[in-house]
């Protein structure tokens, strides 16, 4: 978010101008384009578009940038919702999400530990039997609910390549963008 918004004070009002100076100079014949000092006009507005390129990589990446932080805000409302309920945390190490194995694995542990410590012994009835299936099926139905889509990088390595190319697009210099402004 702080590259969006640092690209959006890099452009200010040059998209505006980009597309005035645009039709102007598609709006002038050689002669009076020569008299301008502009050399050649395919080049210039070449020049002049990668203002344009720049703003519509920004706006790509602002709006999978929401679309990412919609799918955080879900998750985690959803993660309150287990914790609320006991189930064991997701989290490992610096507070970094398990995979889904070693959490359904970290469940499964969880489930084992409260059948043996169940304080029924002898034959299981109906009724025991049901318990504890009951909290299996309650336990899944959860995770489920957590998780249900398979973790899925693509919205973040394509915005990730966004990124890059909007770091990368290099817009005219204000030296160079105040002539071009000044022949308007």
């Amino acid at each position: 978010m702080e590259a969006i918004q640092k690209t959006k004070e890099e452009l200010g009002d040059k998209p505006e101008e980009a597309n005035k100076l645009i039709d102007f100079l598609n709006s002038r014949n050689k002669y009076q384009l020569d008299a301008l000092e502009i050399e050649d006009r395919t080049t210039t507005i070449l020049e002049i578009k990668k203002v344009l390129t720049k703003r519509n990589l920004m706006l790509n990446l602002e709006k999978r940038c929401q679309s990412i932080q919609i799918d955080i805000d879900d998750f985690t409302l959803k993660y309150g919702i287990l914790r609320e309920k006991s189930l064991p945390s997701p989290l490992v190490i610096n507070d970094k999400l398990m995979t889904h194995d070693d959490y359904i694995e970290r469940l499964n542990k969880q489930a084992r530990s409260q059948a043996n410590s169940s304080t029924v012994k002898g034959l299981p009835t109906r009724k025991v039997l049901y318990d504890g299936l009951e909290n299996l099926f309650y336990i899944e139905h959860e995770v489920k609910y957590l998780f249900t889509n398979r973790p899925n990088l693509v919205k973040y390595t394509e915005a990730n390549e966004v990124y890059r190319k909007m770091i990368r697009m290099k817009i005219p210099n204000n030296e160079w963008w105040t002539s071009m402004i000044d022949i308007l």
